[in-house]
């Protein structure tokens, strides 16, 4: 069996009271995936299945309209490698040392249009690494100029992002 990170879109107070983490995890395991294990309530996901990427995501995705939840809230599926080459890459070492909650993975849908890098002239530090893109936030991510929704917009796909503690943490749990 593989092991997959499943990430959630647009997860928050409001997808809470339609579904928990505790649902979430035995609706995964009612459909056949192994494991099922959570991290925060962030709409996080470890688990072990025989299938493809795209078919744990096209799974995922029926599992969450079931609770009722919308459109926004979706898969982002990835290997543990996927998060592993983030964490090589790791663009901005003094942000993840430092200020690790400020250090942005973004994870998009589909490939991004990054074309718009380089016009960029915020405080954020950004780096493409692949298919994801790392965003160093010098203050408040809600006082930044490049906040997430921004970063969806002009990549031209969706997107959701996780702080890097939590893609160092779901990597390190992914792999034991």
């Amino acid at each position: 069996m593989a092991t997959f990170i499943v990430l959630l879109r647009a997860i928050g107070p409001a997808t809470h009271r339609l579904m928990s983490m505790q649902q979430w995890r035995n609706a995964a395991l009612d459909a056949g995936f192994g494991r099922a294990e959570t991290y925060v309530a962030t709409g996080n996901m470890i688990l072990e299945t025989d299938l493809a990427p795209e078919l744990v995501t096209l799974r995922m995705n029926e599992i969450l309209a079931g609770f009722g939840l919308g459109p926004n809230v979706s898969a982002f599926v990835r290997p543990p490698e996927s998060l592993a080459r983030l964490i090589d890459a790791n663009p901005f070492r003094d942000a993840a040392d430092l200020r690790p909650d400020a250090l942005a993975a973004c994870f998009f849908a589909g490939p991004p249009d990054l074309a718009w890098l380089s016009s960029h002239r915020g405080d954020e530090r950004v780096h493409p690494v692949g298919d994801h893109l790392i965003v160093d936030y010098p203050m408040q991510i809600s006082k930044a100029k490049l906040v997430p929704g921004k970063i969806e917009r002009w990549s031209g796909t969706a997107m959701t992002a996780r702080n890097w503690n939590t893609v160092r943490n779901l990597l390190a749990r992914s792999t034991r």
